[in-house]
This record gives C-alpha cells, structure tokens and sequence, in this order.
C-alpha cells in the first residue's frame, strides 16, 4: 500500500471515530484506561484463522492481526461492515501494519497512525482494545504518548530475529518499559532473551502460539511465564 492509500483510509477512519473518541491537536486518537482489555484471555488466533475449530470460545478469545499486509488491508477495507464480529469477541489487537526501520520516517509514522486509527473505530464501537508495540525506528515511540501507562499490550514475534545478546534485545525492551504494560501478550516463537529481560522488568507476560504451530502440535492455547 502506497503512502496516499494509507492517508485515505485514515481519513475514513478519522471520519468513523471523529466525535465518539477525543483526538490531539496533530489527529491522533487519545487513548483512556477504559478502552482496554484488563482480563487475561484463555485464546488468542488471527483473524483469519478465527473459524477453526481449535480456538476456544470467542467470549474467553482476543483476535489479533499478526498477518500478511494483504489480509490486514482488507480488514481496513472492511471495518465498518466487520464490526458485528469484533463486538462478539473478548477484545481485539490494535492492528498490525508492516513497519520497518528502513521505510521513510513518514511512512513509518503514516502506518503506526492508521493502526491507531483502526483501533479507534473499535474504541467507538464499544470495544476493548490491547495495544500493538509495533512500531518502527526509535524516534516513532513518540506516537505512543496517548496510550495510557500500565493497560495490556502485545507484541508479535512472528518473521522476527530472536536476539543474540541483552544489547540487541534493548531496543524492544526499552520500549515495553516506555509503555510499562499491565500484562503483555506475546504472539509467535519465544526468545529467551527478551524472557530474561522482561523477566528482571517484572512484567506480567504471557506466549500464545502461533496458529501453524497450534494446528501442528495440538498445542495449548497459551504457555504462562514465570514473573521474577
């Protein structure tokens, strides 16, 4: 999706949520503790992967969109008709853009509004979010401001390198202590040494398995960390 794709859609969005949620002077949405999911959920899947039989009740699931761009552009597309499904469900994810370090400031800026956007939408329709850390170079954390400190979050590792020491861990870990999470909900593959780190943070975190792993394994739906 092109940079003026994505400033359409968030203009919709704009639209959708304008009047039912306040927004700061520059357009982005100002978060309340309210709006979060303050509950543990026993499952959380994909949006795509939501009718499958292996994911528990939608009142115990939060759905999540740890997918391809492909798929999470159509969720944009449809959000005003999908709103119906999201209601039915525990909570929902703020979505999840591909943003990376190397992509223009802008566009990286331009991603991480319209994830926010989207969950603002959501915020109007009268349901509980859990935000996304996504984000890009260090600079865009700034564009977190409006999300209130200790609320639940979640990060997804999926197509992420595992770190090799504590210093390549500490971009991601400075950034969880920036937003110091009431509990923090980790989609895909472990990575001991972030465990370690958070752990030494005393973050309340839990993994939950990607679905291909789940439907490979029979896994559970989530594996509880120990908090030092």
């Amino acid at each position: 999706m092109t940079l003026m794709e994505l400033m359409h859609i968030s203009d919709e969005l704009y639209r959708c949520a304008y009047g039912k949620i306040e927004f700061d002077s520059d357009g982005w949405p100002i978060f309340q503790k309210e709006h979060f999911l303050n509950e543990w959920p026993r499952d959380m899947v994909t949006y795509e992967n939501r009718k499958s039989n292996l994911i528990l009740p939608e009142t115990e699931t939060v759905l999540c969109f740890y997918m391809g761009d492909v798929q999470n552009f159509r969720r944009f597309k449809n959000l005003p008709n999908d709103i119906p499904i999201y209601q039915r469900y525990l909570g929902v994810v703020v979505p999840d853009i591909t943003i990376t370090r190397d992509m223009d400031c802008e566009m990286q800026e331009m991603a991480m509004l319209a994830n926010q956007l989207f969950a603002a939408v959501l915020v109007a329709n009268n349901i509980k979010i859990v935000f996304n850390t996504r984000s890009g170079i260090q600079i865009t954390t700034r564009h977190f401001k409006n999300v209130p400190r200790h609320v639940m979050c979640a990060s997804g590792f999926l197509g992420c390198d595992n770190a090799e020491d504590a210093i390549s861990a500490t971009p991601y870990v400075n950034k969880i202590l920036g937003l110091r999470p009431s509990k923090l909900m980790i989609y895909g593959k472990h990575d001991t040494i972030v465990d370690s780190q958070l752990d030494v943070l005393g973050i309340d975190y839990r993994y939950f398995s990607d679905f291909h792993t789940r439907s490979k394994r029979a896994s559970r739906p989530f594996e509880r960390r120990r908090v030092a």
